[in-house]
């Protein structure tokens, strides 16, 4: 009796072990799939990473940028005296 139920108890661990196996290598089997997308996301964070690298100047070139705007409205109103004193001189001429 001793030895049928060795035997038996031995049988049990040795399933117990090869469903622990089989367990852990369907385990494995999804991190790796996981790991193929987490890599495929990955470059895609590096690839997006690499394309605006060159943007970091940007908000330099935005205050410059509005520094030259502020610039332009002043020219404007100025081409807009001289265009109020040509049109006086001009119809002035014309008499």
């Amino acid at each position: 009796m001793e030895v049928t139920l060795t035997v038996l108890t031995a049988l049990l661990a040795a399933t117990l072990l090869i469903a622990l196996i089989v367990a852990l290598f369907l385990v494995l089997r999804t991190l790796q799939s996981v790991r193929h997308y987490i890599e495929k996301i990955n470059f895609g964070v590096r690839a997006i990473e690499k394309e605006t690298e060159m943007l970091g100047g940007v908000e330099t070139l935005n205050g410059g940028l509005t520094a030259l705007a502020g610039g332009l409205e002043s020219v404007a109103a100025h081409f807009g005296n001289v265009d109020r004193n040509v049109g006086t001189v001009g119809n002035a001429l014309l008499k």
